[in-house]
C-alpha cells in the first residue's frame, strides 16, 4: 500500500485525467508509470554501465550534422500558405 501526502491538486487531477484517458485506475495507472520509471536504470547507473563498456565511442561531428539537417529544412513547408 502506498500513500502519498500533500500531492499538489494540479498533480491529482492531471493523474486521475489522464487514468481516465486510458481507461484504467488511478491506482493501476500510478502502479503503471512507476513501473515504467523504475524499469530504467538511473544516470549513475546508466553513466557507470557506459564507462565500464569496451564498445568503441563514435565521435558525431554535431555542426555537421546541424548542416544537414538545415540543407533538408525547407521553411515553405511548415507554411505553405504564406
Amino acid at each position: 500500500m502506498l500513500q502519498v501526502r500533500n500531492l499538489p491538486n494540479e498533480l491529482h487531477a492531471a493523474l486521475k485525467e489522464r487514468a481516465r484517458s486510458e481507461r484504467m485506475t488511478m491506482s493501476d495507472y500510478v502502479t503503471k508509470v512507476l513501473q515504467r520509471d523504475l524499469a530504467k536504470p538511473t544516470l549513475e547507473d546508466w553513466i557507470a554501465r557506459q564507462r565500464r563498456s569496451n564498445e568503441p565511442r563514435r565521435e558525431i561531428d554535431v555542426v555537421a550534422a546541424l548542416d544537414e539537417a538545415r540543407e533538408e529544412y525547407d521553411p515553405d513547408e511548415r507554411f505553405p500558405h504564406r
